[in-house]
């Protein structure tokens, strides 16, 4: 096991923390853990920590990450590659791109076990809640951010590449992806047959047939993207421009993060995120903000950008599919998986993404 990783809350103790968080001359003298979360994935915690002086300008609350509790869900993390792909993003992307995220302290992966610990500072606000929804002044936010993270990365991906944990989609993922769907789509259907009208059951059936030519006919260069950008992966602060009517966003939660097209992350969180009615007011206003701030940046052709960002509509849709059936019935799970396969299908047809793959 590589230094500087606990697997466990009792192993997050006073030593530990002063050893990684390595304060000159200052030492952790208590620590309190509490649970953040349901920890499918990962095993979130905020530590609240006194120190052998007191001193404000010291650490007083951080947030720790570490290995699930559950074998199975420790198995789900290696196979998907989530604790890896989250320690690469802090340990070697964050200079990189302005995307807002929590600032990391301590960040350790031992390649051999799969084991991680994250340790970073608290980021203000609430996460975000995917069945209610999210304003347009959020929105705004959210298209802001993922410029942060998409043009200073535009068209890098042979260099990107260069981080050996970092990996760019490719025939055989595709086909996995497309199985995992078409294999999936029938107990999708089966659950939700009775709370989806026939146009959403249809359009699912439909993406079935044609997913493979949907990611054949992306136009824009690939950048990084976060992979699972939506409202449960953000923070909110409202406060933070108050006067301004502004929102401020932290995005957290880089498991999936990769190469992909930038476009597709900005159309899963808008159709994912914004209610129908507030999607289609305020949609193409949102997408040009996003299409002349990469352009200000020097990045993206506008045409090309509305293009796939048109197609990036049936990314929501593909995730309700597949992640509905492969994580636990719950009422709540069901109804927001439900939610964003109606607001993902909505958007596909108001988008006329089925026209262009041709059907």
């Amino acid at each position: 096991m590589a230094a500087g990783i606990a697997m466990t809350v009792e192993e997050l103790d006073a030593g530990f923390l002063s050893e990684v968080l390595a304060v000159p001359g200052r030492e952790v003298a208590t620590v309190a853990a509490t649970r953040i979360g349901t920890g499918q994935v990962a095993l979130s915690l905020l530590l609240e920590l006194t120190w052998d002086v007191d001193d404000a300008a010291l650490p007083h609350r951080l947030v720790a990450k570490i290995p699930a509790v559950e074998e199975a869900s420790r198995q789900a993390a290696a196979m998907h590659r989530t604790y890896e792909l989250e320690t690469g993003f802090y340990s070697d992307l964050t200079g990189m791109v302005a995307v807002p995220h929590p600032r990391a302290l301590h960040v350790a992966f031992d390649a051999g076990s799969g084991a991680f610990t994250l340790i970073m500072e608290v980021a203000p606000g609430e996460v975000g809640d995917q069945l209610v929804g999210c304003s347009p002044a959020a929105a705004e936010a959210i298209v802001d951010a993922a410029v942060g993270l998409h043009a200073p990365t535009w068209g890098r991906a042979e260099e990107l590449l260069s981080h050996g944990w970092l990996t760019r989609p490719d025939a055989a993922t595709l086909e996995l992806r497309v199985g995992a769907y078409r294999h999936l789509l029938p107990g999708f259907i089966e659950r939700f047959s009775a709370r989806l009208g026939a146009e959403v059951l249809d359009t699912a059936r439909w993406l079935g047939e044609h997913l493979v030519e949907v990611a054949l006919a992306y136009r824009s260069p690939m950048c990084l993207v976060h992979g699972d950008f939506r409202l449960d992966n953000m923070l909110f602060d409202p406060s933070a421009s108050a006067s301004s009517g502004a929102v401020s966003v932290t995005v957290v939660d880089w498991q999936t993060v990769g190469l992909g097209r930038g476009a597709v992350d900005v159309a899963y969180a808008l159709g994912s995120g914004l209610s129908t009615d507030d999607r289609r007011r305020v949609e193409e206003s949102l997408v040009a903000r996003y299409a002349n701030a990469l352009a200000g940046a020097g990045v993206g052709v506008v045409d090309n950008v509305t293009h796939d960002y048109r197609l990036g509509a049936t990314s929501g849709l593909a995730m309700s599919v597949i992640a509905s059936q492969l994580v636990a019935s719950t009422p709540r799970g069901d109804e927001m998986f439900a939610v964003m396969a109606e607001r993902h299908a909505a958007q596909m047809v108001d988008n006329a993404t089925m026209e262009l793959v041709g059907g």
